[in-house]
């Protein structure tokens, strides 16, 4: 799928302003940010963020280390680069970062790791996600639509207000029915398939359930479709094999703490299958073998 052969962009720290920073839903936000020059990036890739002032020595109400958070989108106008990070408030990084109000700053390390590939010989993408992991697949349909690829979105969450996206008025949510029901995916016309798993909202159960019913009922997804994904390792894993069953191509967003996002901790290790070595496997670093990996590559304990 030419996943392992992308290469980082370059990277580097950028100190911007916050544009917007707004509640998506509960103990989740979205904001904003504006930079000057940033380099190319890709749906997939990630950014390092000082959770603190950056003119703060003492990086006083803030983080000490900086935190790993996948791009949700990026326009540009002119030489500014606006970047949309999705984030869910579980510590003192990211309450720092659900605080921000816009013209204050914010220093970005990136953008970092291997993106997402979008395959040209496939015309179908089928986009699977759970809670925080849809932003970086919010980022990816752009790039599917204006390469012309069929997709559909498959979004799940544990309960209604847990899920990262914004209703369309007036359009209704009903059991597995694809629809244009959520902003994000509607505007790129990508329909949507939500499911929460105490039935809140769209279909009761696991999103995966769900994936692997369209799948059965599809007409053979494994000759055109690409399957990107991205969510909770158990989520990745059961997409994974899925996809494995039906020789459909798979590619996942991992996550894992990711102190330096460069290579040099080496505290993101993932345990991947490599024919070369006598065992059989190796630990690849999920910040720059990855953070988007083969699905078949990962050993999914």
């Amino acid at each position: 799928m030419g996943v392992e052969s992308q290469a980082s962009s370059p990277k580097d720290v950028f100190v911007g302003r916050v544009v917007s920073n707004q509640s998506v839903c509960r103990d989740q936000w979205r904001f904003e940010a504006a930079f000057n020059d940033f380099p190319p990036a890709l749906p997939g890739q990630f950014v390092e963020i000082l959770c603190a002032d950056p003119l703060e020595e003492n990086r006083a109400g803030g983080a000490f280390l900086r935190r790993p958070f996948s791009i949700g989108g990026l326009r540009r106008i002119g030489q500014q680069a606006f970047i949309s990070i999705t984030h869910r408030v579980l510590g003192i990084g990211t309450r720092w970062l659900s605080q921000l109000a816009p013209g204050d700053q914010i220093s970005f390390l990136g953008p970092l790791g291997r993106p997402f590939c979008i395959d040209p010989q496939r015309p179908a993408a089928l986009l699977v996600g759970g809670g925080i992991g849809l932003p970086p697949l919010i980022w990816l349909t752009e790039a599917l639509v204006q390469a012309g690829k069929q997709t559909i979105a498959f979004a799940g969450a544990r309960t209604a207000d847990l899920l990262p996206l914004t209703r369309v008025p007036d359009v209704p949510v009903s059991g597995t029915a694809p629809s244009l029901a959520f902003e994000e995916f509607a505007d790129h016309q990508v329909p949507t398939v939500v499911s929460t798993d105490d039935g809140s909202l769209g279909a009761a159960g696991l999103i995966v359930e769900h994936f692997e019913r369209y799948l059965d009922q599809a007409d053979s997804p494994g000759e055109s479709a690409v399957v990107y994904s991205c969510g909770p390792e158990k989520m990745l894993a059961a997409v994974a094999r899925t996809c494995e069953k039906r020789s459909i191509p798979c590619q996942v967003c991992m996550e894992r703490m990711m102190a330096c996002g460069m290579g040099t901790c080496q505290s993101c290790v993932i345990r991947t299958h490599d024919k070369e070595d006598p065992e059989g496997w190796r630990y690849s670093l999920c910040c720059t073998d990855g953070p988007v990996f083969d699905g078949q590559t990962v050993i999914w304990d």
